[in-house]
């Protein structure tokens, strides 16, 4: 039995293959096999026979079975190998394909046909090979005994052309521990000799069950039919997927499908067939290298991290938590790929040469990961800046990433380079579907497959296109939030941390300078306009930026003109020229014509005015962003308005009001200078004049709930009504009319009382009025425990508690759990009901210098209260601004102060929000006392809140509208130790509050 044997670089293995395997087919009786699911289950009975193993090298060799001994006609039996055809068969049409072929028939038929033509009974013609030897240039020569003898066939170079497109192909071959010496078969002997004589090597056994093949060894084996040497294609499952490049064995080490597989098969095919198989060819070899990376990713970056000892990162939460930001779900990803890739070389090497179609594998893919790629793609620009964050900082981490970068782990490629593989792996996909799209035939099943794979894709690409947007906006304004400089002392809280938070715009402008020197003078600022600040700044060194001016809040920011006559710089520079010596000379323009606009804060003695002179642009961005602040305040309201309704007979001015709760029922008192009107609420009907009087001016209403006591300030004296006469049922009709003859006077004959505030001190419910003496400046505070009202009008409703006299003239208190605070016109006094001493404050450390602001605050600032914001923390509030004191009065937090945006005349704890009342801007400032936060802006025209007089009473107060009252939306929800707190001070406020001393 002799067989012909040849091998070439000009031409593919792969022929060899498709004709001995339509050989088989025919000897065995078979007919032509196709690609596809239903001949995966056939298979041969056995190996064809005058097939052997196919040894090739660089140099190229061509083997020839036998020669007669005149040279003439050379013998081939019926199973020797074919020849191959250089010429299109008969029977083809006019594309090159069979009559009624379609272009993704499996080729392997056309195959036979060639054979079956050229065959001519089994005898191959001398001339035939002198025609080969011709064109293609190489010598034949036959194999030697030794030659063949004693070589071990390799498992992967081994392939019976007939298991192609079978399950015998399908099954993991048998690796080869032999190692093939080139050497020493190519240096045999040249004679000729009858191959008959030879006997050729049995294959390799195959196991019987099929089992997986790895992605890696299915690509390798469709590589080793263009290799040029023998090697081991063995998979050896390193530390990473090798690829061709990899091995120097590969003629080229990424080739294109159609260097894969014979000219004669793709020229019989129509170039959008060809282009089709192609591209299915490239989204393998993409999937592979992107599987190959993304398994860096694992292993090279994610696992070292958490094995690392000692760790990068510091405690381990942090470790986790870095690892969750940076990586997000690229673990998951590459699981899925990894499946997706087997799949895939599956289909491609069952189907081989012609792939029918992959769709339904990537359909199915898509449709799991998808939610995947939508979570990382959307978390990225987040993980890149968070590693060069962490690099610029962490000193083992950089090392750790420099180690990383090698040619053995990442092949010098950073890690940027892997955080973005699958930002960018999706859109190549959908751009390989799209163009399969276009070269697909009308009649193929893909044409109705792809469009929805198309789609599914492109949902996920443009889905997360908004969310890497607002992440770059982030970052980018993080990152300029890291570079401002303020101020040393004054807290600013930009609130950046909140997710609605945005870089509006930024850019320079220029304000006008004038000195004895210099009249034409010019500063350039850096102006950044977030959605709820606006900021000042001087560039400086390392990228820097320096806050020249407080931050001014948009919601006290007002663009007053931006039409002014434009103004002329002649110093303007308009770029910078390199000078021979070496350094940068800027280039000035003669003159710029500079359009100047104004803004200012709305905030009496705090309010600032700017001139500045910039492009059209910023007018338009400064309106812009105060219409979506508003918008979003609106949306978002911490304190909202409430209307109180109340009778048109009221012809007097307001005094004073309290809403309250009697009987059971939302109740509201409204004083006037001369009477006191009670009813229900929302109820105009049940509204009366209960209380009516001839003389004296009404200054404050008051209730004590829990003990039935309405209190009333008529020109200094204190005056108490029992509200259970007054109203005793829920009936108005039953309701009683009283005079100032009815009232218990609880202020003594000669004192003129200034306020009146009802706390709780020393576990005791107490009334306090504030007399200022006439002679001396001082102020006497009075203490008075009220009793529970009744119908014995002998009974004394009050008992006096205690009296305390402090220095100055006092305006405000405010109680603490053992003493009281009150404020005088320049300091917070500390004082004790019945203890004679005080103690003023604040008093500052030694760390604090004398011309620290908080020092400067504390000397010509206006006192407005005192509240307990923390355990052992206090906030002394002024009219322009507020600091931190200790429980023993000593300024805390090295000096830190808030500053408001307006001059308040009034302040108001609502934990834990301070709202500050500008009476004459009728807008109220409400700050978050935890950070300084501006939260919002309350603006109704003609504002004027009453004062308090007690710790849980309602905000209410007037404006041009009417009587209002100032609500907390959802306070129970949002706060919900407020409402607790509420409860128990209804109950004669057995809330434990911590002393100051």
């Amino acid at each position: 039995m002799s067989t012909v044997s040849h091998a070439g670089p000009s031409r593919s293995e792969q022929n060899l293959h498709i004709a001995s395997d339509a050989l088989a087919n025919r000897d065995t009786g078979a007919g032509p096999s196709s690609s596809g699911s239903k001949h995966l289950s056939s298979s041969p009975p056995s190996k064809p026979r005058g097939f052997r193993k196919w040894s090739m090298k660089v140099a190229g060799r061509r083997k020839a079975r036998g020669r007669s001994s005149d040279k003439g006609v050379t013998s081939i039996e019926e199973d020797s190998g074919p020849r191959l055809p250089t010429e299109p068969y008969e029977g083809t049409d006019a594309t090159g394909r069979g009559v009624g072929e379609t272009p993704y028939t499996d080729g392997r038929i056309r195959v036979q046909d060639f054979h079956e033509d050229t065959r001519q009974e089994g005898v191959l013609m001398e001339h035939d090979l002198d025609r080969l030897r011709m064109e293609e240039g190489y010598e034949w020569e036959e194999e030697s005994e030794d030659e063949v003898r004693g070589v071990a066939p390799d498992a992967y170079s081994w392939v019976d052309p007939s298991f192609l497109g079978t399950a015998e192909l399908g099954a993991t071959p048998t690796g080869s521990s032999s190692q093939v010496n080139l050497q020493n078969r190519s240096g045999g002997s040249s004679r000729r000799r009858s191959f008959e004589e030879v006997e050729l090597p049995s294959p390799p056994d195959l196991e019987q069950t099929p089992k997986y093949l790895h992605p890696d060894d299915s690509y390798n084996l469709l590589l080793a039919y263009q290799a040029t040497s023998e090697s081991d294609h063995s998979h050896m499952y390193s530390s990473y997927l090798p690829t061709p490049a990899d091995s120097g064995n590969i003629r080229n080490p990424n080739p294109e499908w159609y260097e894969m597989v014979d000219r004669s098969l793709s020229a019989s095919l129509p170039k959008e067939e060809q282009n089709r198989q192609g591209l299915w060819w490239e989204m393998i070899k993409g999937e592979r290298e992107y599987v190959r990376d993304m398994k860096i990713v694992c292993d090279v970056f994610i696992q070292p991290l958490r094995d690392c000892d000692p760790p990068l990162l510091t405690p381990p939460a942090k470790l986790h938590a870095f690892i969750a930001e940076v990586f997000s779900t690229a673990q998951l990803i590459y699981h899925a790929h990894l499946k997706l890739l087997g799949r895939l070389m599956e289909r491609q090497r069952h189907e081989w040469p012609l792939m029918t179609t992959a769709t339904d594998i990537l359909l199915s893919t898509f449709l799991e990961i998808a939610e995947l790629y939508e979570a990382y793609m959307k978390n990225y620009p987040f993980a890149e800046a968070r590693v060069r964050r962490e690099a610029s900082r962490n000193a083992p981490f950089r090392g750790f990433l420099n180690d990383r970068n090698s040619v053995e782990l990442t092949k010098r490629r950073d890690i940027s380079v892997f955080l973005s593989r699958p930002v960018t792996r999706l859109p190549r996909i959908l751009l390989i579907l799209e163009a399969l799209h276009k070269v697909t035939p009308p009649d193929h099943p893909d044409r109705e497959d792809l469009p929805t794979a198309i789609e599914i894709l492109q949902g996920v690409v443009k889905g997360t296109q908004p969310g890497i947007e607002s992440a770059e906006a982030k970052i980018k304004l993080w990152n300029v939030a890291e570079k401002l400089l303020f101020k040393k002392g004054e807290i600013i809280e930009l609130d950046i941390a909140d997710p609605k938070r945005t870089l509006v715009h930024m850019g320079y402008v220029f304000r006008r300078v004038r000195s004895e020197t210099n009249w034409h003078g010019w500063q350039d600022l850096h102006a950044i306009l977030l959605d709820n600040y606006f900021l000042l700044t001087r560039d400086e060194e390392h990228g820097k930026h320096v806050v020249v001016s407080r931050p001014i809040h948009l919601d006290f920011l007002n663009l007053v003109a931006a039409d002014g006559v434009p103004e002329r710089r002649y110093d303007f520079v308009s770029r910078y020229s390199r000078r021979q010596i070496g350094h940068m000379e800027p280039s000035l323009k003669p003159e710029r014509l500079m359009f100047p606009f104004t803004v200012t804060s709305s905030g009496g003695v705090n309010g600032r005015t700017y001139t500045l002179c910039t492009a059209e642009e910023w007018r338009e961005k400064i309106e812009g962003a105060k219409s979506l602040r508003k918008f979003d305040v609106d949306s978002n309201r911490i304190m909202a308005v409430h209307t109180i309704s109340i009778p048109s007979g009221i012809k007097e001015g307001l005094t004073g009001a309290d809403a309250f709760t009697w009987h059971n029922r939302e109740t509201v008192a409204v004083a006037t200078p001369r009477s006191i009107w009670l009813g229900w609420r929302r109820d105009l009907r049940a509204f009366g004049e209960l209380i009516r009087f001839n003389a004296g001016h009404i200054s404050m209403v008051s209730i004590i709930p829990d003990f039935g006591w309405l209190l009333i300030l008529s020109s200094g004296t204190l005056l108490a009504y029992n509200l259970r006469e007054l109203m005793p049922t829920s009936e108005p009709s039953t309701w009683l009319r009283k005079s100032r003859s009815d009232a218990s006077v609880l202020s003594a004959a000669d004192h003129v009382v200034a306020f009146v505030r009802i706390g709780v001190t020393k576990g005791r419910l107490l009334v306090v009025y504030a007399v200022h003496s006439r002679n001396t400046h001082h102020t006497s505070l009075h203490f008075y425990e009220p009793l529970i009202s009744s119908y014995d009008l002998s009974a004394n409703p009050f008992r006096m508690f205690g009296s305390v006299t402090i220095p100055g003239y006092a305006s405000e208190l405010s109680f603490f759990r053992q003493t009281i605070a009150v404020v005088t016109e320049k300091s917070f006094v500390i004082a004790e009901p019945g203890n004679p001493t005080y103690n003023a404050i604040p008093t500052f450390s030694a760390d604090i210098t004398p011309t620290a602001m908080v020092v400067r605050m504390v000397a010509t600032a206006k006192p407005l209260g005192m509240y307990q914001v923390g355990e052992n923390d206090f906030l002394l509030v002024y009219d322009w601004g507020a600091c931190f004191v200790t429980k023993f009065g000593e300024i805390s937090r090295n000096g830190a102060l808030f500053r408001w945006n307006l001059t308040p005349a009034y302040a108001v704890f609502r934990p834990p929000y301070i709202l500050l009342f500008d009476e004459i801007g009728g807008r109220a400032e409400v700050r978050d006392v935890n950070s300084g936060k501006v939260c919002e802006v309350v603006e109704e025209k003609g504002l004027r809140m009453f004062h308090l007089t007690r710790i849980d009473q309602g905000l209410v107060g007037r404006c041009n509208s009417g009587l209002i009252q100032l609500v907390e939306v959802s306070a129970s929800k949002c706060h919900p130790e407020r409402r607790t707190t509420g409860q128990e001070l209804r109950r004669r406020g057995r809330t434990p509050l911590l002393a100051v001393y």
